[in-house]
């Protein structure tokens, strides 16, 4: 069904764009200014999380994961290198292979910016009920996987109001 028998999606699909982009310009703007406070700029923060979450990762993944091209990942993780905050390593099932690591120093950096920002979340959820704090986590978590174009787990029908 077309958005022309469904003028409610449109007005919505718009309702979000405008939320969403004002949300997303003050966190990233929050993000940006945290990450600094920690001696990390945003991209680096996004690269130690991937690498926290998956243990490791190759060069070609990372820029999959953060939607930048490999040359673009490549001149990052060479400038986290000099820092730092990345390592190689050769995983154990393919000693040819080379991964990247988060070091012990960009781990320390990135967990004190998480507890930064959590803490910060921390005031921003505080006046809400849980149900509506698991409703809105759940709801962001769900519009980011269909935006990623994975499989979304949970499927609504929006109806017209």
């Amino acid at each position: 069904m077309g958005t022309r028998r469904r003028p409610s999606l449109l007005r919505d699909a718009a309702a979000l764009y405008e939320a969403a982009t004002a949300f997303i310009r003050i966190y990233q703007f929050r993000d940006r200014d945290q990450a600094l406070r920690f001696g990390l700029t945003v991209v680096q923060a996004y690269t130690i999380d991937v690498l926290l979450s998956s243990r490791g990762d190759s060069l070609t993944g990372l820029a999959r994961a953060l939607r930048l091209d490999k040359s673009t990942m490549s001149r990052v993780i060479s400038g986290m290198t000099k820092r730092g905050l990345v390592e190689w390593s050769r995983p154990d099932q393919d000693r040819r292979a080379k991964q990247i690591v988060a070091s012990p120093e960009g781990r320390r950096r990135y967990e004190r910016l998480r507890r930064a920002i959590v803490r910060d979340n921390v005031r921003l959820l505080a006046s809400y009920t849980p149900a509506a704090r698991r409703a809105v986590i759940t709801a962001l978590r769900e519009l980011a996987q269909r935006a990623s174009g994975a499989p979304a787990r949970l499927h609504f029908a929006l109806q017209d109001t």
